[in-house]
């Protein structure tokens, strides 16, 4: 795996703000809206969980093994040519999910992060643009990994998109809706 680039291909600086994506153990959703809602379950019962429990749930071996993999080529890092908006990555991952939050939409820790999924078989899914990622949207450039498909602005809430995908998973889940007055931001997805 190549190492991570810190500018985009134009060599501008990358963008400070937050961009999320999600990664989890499962079948391939049908499109966005199911993918969105599948990831979406996952995580609220694995808040669900931490709630009962007072400490979230551990990683299952194949998402450590994941973000291990990740943090392997991309280390947490508080610099500012990491990638990561936090240096406490690893604590992103939860039971089957892991909903690491980068700054921009860096391409090319994107393009890493979506080859390493599908080598690990999981699914991967970009909040911020609400489409899945797909591990042959993943090119070479210039001796690293690189990705050309469309990326998301950091309007990285579904209540961007006409989607149900929260929704659907305060549904299935027995939770009540989500009250958007008093919605706090990151509580959906962490």
């Amino acid at each position: 795996m190549q190492e991570h680039r810190d500018d985009d291909r134009a060599g501008r600086t990358l963008s400070p703000m937050r961009y999320r994506l999600g990664f989890w153990i499962g079948p391939a959703p049908a499109d966005a809206e199911a993918a969105c809602a599948e990831l979406y379950t996952r995580v609220r019962l694995a808040e669900e969980i931490w709630r009962e429990f007072d400490r979230p749930p551990p990683p299952v071996p194949r998402i450590r093994g994941f973000v291990d993999a990740v943090l392997g080529v991309l280390p947490a890092d508080p610099a500012e040519s990491s990638p990561w908006k936090h240096s406490d990555v690893a604590d992103d991952a939860m039971a089957d999910t892991f909903t690491p939050t980068i700054r921009g939409p860096h391409r090319g820790a994107i393009a890493i992060l979506t080859r390493l999924a599908h080598d690990h078989g999981l699914q991967a899914f970009d909040l911020a643009a609400h489409r899945l990622l797909d591990a042959a949207e993943v090119i070479e450039v210039d001796g690293g990994l690189w990705t050309d498909a469309h990326l998301g602005g950091g309007a990285d809430q579904p209540e961007f998109f006409d989607c149900r995908g929260p929704e659907i998973a305060r549904e299935r889940l027995g939770l009540p809706a989500q009250d958007p007055e008093t919605a706090e931001e990151g509580t959906d997805a962490r």
